[in-house]
């Protein structure tokens, strides 16, 4: 039976041991993981069960070298690793992107891959994502070296689709894990069948001074590429949410290019020619403009409408400044008055004073949202490098207790399991949400509670949450609310307390949308994949924060 207790011993023995100034291995951490019973790591402690579920959920947010390594180290920028022996490891092989934005380099040679790391969840995430992965690739290769003596065995069971009945795996589950491993999952499942997996783990650094150099070194990037636009003295809104719904709305690339996306849709993608048609019947309540913006997902390799956009971005002075090696997130900075230069400005928005706009000195910093504890060292950085910050808004996807997939929940307390303390906030957009939610339901006046990670929740837990009405778990909250406490306070952020931010010096507006559903353990993003669900409520969250500067910019 799961406990509470469980998950705090797991994070004191991984953190504990990463300590040592020399390599533990992940094999150490995994007893403590898997007693945990993690709500993502189900039968994990089931020998006989390949938990296809955790595999596809590491396998998304892992690089396709984890395969081949040895040693994973981890440390907070190139200078780090060098102090500690690694040198150069930027010219190391480039990892490609997973669904974890963060910044890898792979030494063939060596099997070593370097993790850049930017906060404590960083850490967290890693080593439950490794224990994770290793105790499944092993599970998994026991299992085909039991059923299938010879590799050639294994091979013919997979050209005669035998094998998933033989493992018990569903055809569909089959079907996630060979998408999981990628266009080369045949070659991965020899190393599958090959290797048994002694992962080895270092941490290099990881006092609180090693991650604020992190983000102050991140923050001269930015500083050096806006030399000219005198951030410090500018009126500021902070938003943290993605790097495409915001560009999209206000530039409107994408209904510039309607003609061209359907096309495209039509000739490689008839399911999305359905849903368009749909939409035209209003069979479907998606709006064509959302839709369109999802289409343009896949022009990202056609290089004259890649050009267009850039050169429309320009004119529109439209700055994006992309991720360093010291933090993976994309920052992009939108001019207020770009508003009204841009002639396919999202419809559903509503300027009613134009010149105020179009004379607004106003600047949209927004950022790609980055990883739990990060966002405190992000805001922070911020909040201490310009005067007149007038918004912070925070856009995210959650897990939700009491919704399902798409909805948006709005929250009016969150707690931070970081440092137990309870945040009552007055939220804005429970009092402004001018956009009705057509697929979904919108939930106000909601609680949510900022998790260490995702892997460390169980059951227990759940529960726990659910009994003090707890039902929108995420990862960022809180940590920016630590960092909000310390613009209202003379002092540092408490801790295991309830800390009032309802006289905030500005404007603060949380909304999260559901992407995962944890009462039901399938359905998780290991499980499935967000999509065209999560479309309406990321765009009405991007909205509602624009609708919002807009106004606050025309009552100034």
């Amino acid at each position: 039976m799961s406990s509470i207790e469980s998950i705090e011993l797991n994070v004191r023995s991984y953190r504990s041991a990463l300590k040592s100034s020399l390599e533990i291995t992940v094999n150490s951490l995994t007893n403590s993981h898997l007693k945990m019973d993690s709500i993502l790591h189900p039968f994990g402690d089931k020998p006989d069960v390949i938990d296809i579920s955790a595999l596809v959920y590491t396998l998304l947010r892992l690089p396709t070298d984890i395969d081949k390594t040895k040693l994973v180290v981890m440390g907070q920028s190139a200078d780090v690793f060098a102090t500690a022996g690694y040198q150069d490891i930027t010219s190391w092989s480039k990892c490609p992107p997973t669904a974890r934005r963060r910044v890898r380099y792979y030494h063939p040679s060596t099997q070593t891959l370097a993790s850049i790391i930017s906060s404590i969840s960083d850490v967290d995430d890693i080593v439950n994502l490794l224990v994770a992965y290793q105790s499944e690739w092993n599970k998994f290769h026991h299992l085909l070296k039991l059923h299938y003596p010879h590799l050639r065995q294994l091979k013919k069971a997979i050209r005669d689709e035998t094998i998933s009945q033989t493992l018990n795996i569903t055809p569909e589950d089959w079907q996630k894990l060979c998408i999981a491993l990628g266009p080369k999952c045949h070659v991965r499942f020899s190393r599958i069948y090959h290797f048994h997996h002694n992962l080895r783990l270092r941490l290099l650094a990881g006092s609180w001074i090693d991650y604020t150099k992190t983000t102050q070194h991140w923050w001269k990037n930015i500083a050096s590429s806006t030399i000219g636009m005198h951030l410090p003295h500018r009126r500021v809104y902070f938003v943290s949410s993605n790097t495409h719904s915001l560009l999209n709305l206000i530039t409107g690339h994408a209904v510039l290019n309607q003609k061209k996306l359907l096309n495209l849709a039509s000739t490689h993608h008839p399911d999305l020619q359905n849903i368009w048609q749909n939409i035209q019947t209003s069979e479907s309540f998606l709006h064509q403009n959302d839709f369109l913006y999802y289409l343009s997902k896949y022009m990202v390799d056609d290089k004259k409408y890649q050009d267009d956009w850039q050169k429309l971005q320009k004119k529109l002075n439209i700055l994006s400044i992309p991720p360093t090696h010291y933090l993976n997130s994309t920052l992009q900075i939108f001019p207020l008055k770009s508003f009204t230069k841009s002639k396919f400005f999202d419809s559903r928005l509503k300027i009613t004073k134009h010149q105020k706009i179009s004379d607004s000195d106003a600047l949209i910093i927004n950022i790609d949202y980055p990883l739990g504890f990060a966002a405190y060292h992000v805001l922070s950085e911020i909040l201490e490098n310009i005067n007149d910050i007038h918004g912070v808004y925070i856009l995210g996807k959650a897990a939700v207790l009491n919704s399902e997939i798409g909805d948006i929940q709005i929250p009016r307390l969150n707690f931070d399991e970081h440092t137990q303390n309870s945040y009552i906030f007055k939220n804005c957009f429970n009092s402004f949400f001018p956009f009705p939610n057509n697929q979904g339901s919108i939930l106000t006046n909601q609680k949510s509670v900022s998790v260490l990670g995702t892997f460390l929740e169980n059951q227990a837990l759940i529960d726990k949450y659910s009994e003090n009405n707890l039902t929108v778990m995420e990862m960022e909250t809180g940590p920016y609310l630590n960092a909000v406490t310390e613009a209202c306070y003379d002092q540092q952020t408490p801790r295991s307390t309830i800390v009032d931010l309802n006289s905030a010096p500005f404007d603060l507006g949380v909304i999260n949308y559901t992407s995962d559903t944890p009462y039901s353990q399938a359905k998780n993003l290991g499980a499935g994949s967000l999509n065209l669900n999560g479309l309406e409520p990321v765009y009405l969250g991007s909205l509602a924060i624009l609708q919002r500067i807009i106004n606050l910019e025309e009552e100034k």
